[in-house]
């Protein structure tokens, strides 16, 4: 499975500009917020699966008796960026410039090496929280959605030889009174 949270980490790193300078995964109760005030918390909110399987029948890679059946699922990706600062006007930009980017082929076409489609990203909502030092943070969250496949090669049991015997049962098993 890719890692989608690292994918997004990438795609941050690469696109935005400047940069953000510290990327955390998730609001564990154990991580503890970067020192320095500006920051980007990526969350990954949801992983819904969409449809029914997919099967592709093959044969095995490695001589080993049956068929090996691949199965796959599409799943859709919720991932969830909180822009975090001191600077109101630098951290919407930056939020801004994440949905710009979300909603087009510079997305598209960066996602796509790590087998994921970028689908888009909402519009950047306010969420100012108090940090631990109880002062008020500014927080600009942003929803990406990604599709990508999940798959897994199951061995089934199978044959690939037949022999067939045709008989007359009248004459080799006749009905006995």
């Amino acid at each position: 499975m890719t890692d989608i949270l690292g994918a997004v980490f990438d795609f941050l790193q690469a696109r935005l500009s400047p940069p953000p300078a510290h990327i955390v995964r998730g609001w564990g109760n154990r991580a503890a917020l970067p020192k320095k005030n500006d920051f980007v918390v990526l969350t990954l909110l949801g992983a819904a699966r969409r449809g029914t399987n997919v099967r592709q029948w093959k044969m095995p890679a490695n001589q080993a008796p049956g068929l090996d059946l691949n199965l796959a699922m599409l799943t859709l990706y919720d991932v969830q960026m909180d822009f975090c600062g001191q600077d109101e006007e630098r951290v919407s930009r930056m939020a801004s410039q994440f949905v710009i980017l979300g909603r087009n082929a510079v997305a598209v076409d960066f996602f796509r090496p790590y087998g994921l489609s970028a689908l888009h990203a909402d519009d950047p909502r306010a969420l100012p929280f108090t940090n631990d030092q109880n002062q008020w943070q500014t927080r600009y969250s942003v929803m990406l959605h990604l599709a990508g496949w999940a798959d897994v090669d199951v061995n089934v049991d199978a044959f690939d030889k037949v022999h067939i015997t045709l008989e007359n049962v009248d004459v080799h098993h006749p009905v006995t009174r």
